[in-house]
């Protein structure tokens, strides 16, 4: 006779009666993490797991990550198409500013040369207005002279001492200082040489959203350094009319 160690009882024991430790939700990710393959071993269990839709249908995981993937490939389709219109857009820039750059240096006086940069410019780049203002001089006709007393010293005093360009709506005063009477919305007042300062640029829109803080200025300042070094080859050598 066995011993009582031996001994078994009678009835089958049921799953309720074994005491198990169950899985928690972290355990199950733990292990996924642990066996990145696993459901590329048992791609079974893929077709079987349905995922709640946004619009209350279920669908199975992986109609679930084609949806996502067909997702991301619209995404980055319409990310390229805008960085190709920026690229279009920007080459367009660049040809125009070549042009402009071409024909400055067939100007043979500093008044024909701020009246090519005014025509090119309204024509080539969609502004309405165009503003040359020269500190300390009055030696170029169709220049505003913008010399120590000139109320956009006042106005422009920041621009002016930190040569950081201004975009925006005009004011009142700031329109009629720079474009009179023209109805100018907004514009971009630019400076001609932050290391040698010999004025300012401005170019405006009727359009009250065409120039903005915080947008792109790198063209504006190529034309400026353009205009500020075809205006210098005919002012005397030290910079000034006088």
């Amino acid at each position: 006779m066995g011993s009582s160690e031996d001994k078994v009882g009678l009835a089958a024991l049921q799953p309720e009666d074994v005491a198990v430790q169950a899985a928690t939700e972290e355990d199950v990710v733990a292990f996924i993490e642990r066996r990145p393959d696993f459901f590329a071993e048992h791609p079974h269990l893929l077709e079987g797991i349905e995922l709640a839709h946004a619009a209350g249908s279920a669908s199975s995981l992986i109609e679930r990550q084609v949806s996502v993937l067909r997702q991301r490939n619209d995404q980055l389709r319409e990310r390229l198409h805008q960085l190709a219109e920026v690229a279009r857009q920007n080459e367009q820039r660049m040809r125009k500013a070549n042009d402009l750059a071409v024909a400055l240096l067939g100007a043979g006086t500093a008044e024909s040369t701020i009246d090519i940069a005014r025509s090119r410019m309204t024509q080539a780049f969609a502004v309405d207005a165009v503003f040359v203002g020269l500190y300390d001089t009055d030696a170029v006709s169709n220049a505003v002279c913008v010399d120590a007393g000139h109320a956009l010293r006042t106005t422009y005093a920041n621009l002016i001492r930190t040569g950081l360009i201004e975009c925006g709506p005009l004011g009142d005063d700031a329109r009629s200082q720079l474009f009179g009477d023209r109805p100018v919305a907004s514009a971009a007042v630019v400076p001609l040489d932050r290391v040698h300062p010999l004025g300012l640029m401005a170019v405006g829109s009727e359009d009250p959203a065409r120039f903005r803080p915080g947008m792109g200025t790198l063209f504006l300042d190529l034309i400026a350094e353009l205009l500020t070094a075809s205006i210098r080859r005919y002012l005397p050598a030290d910079g000034s009319g006088s």
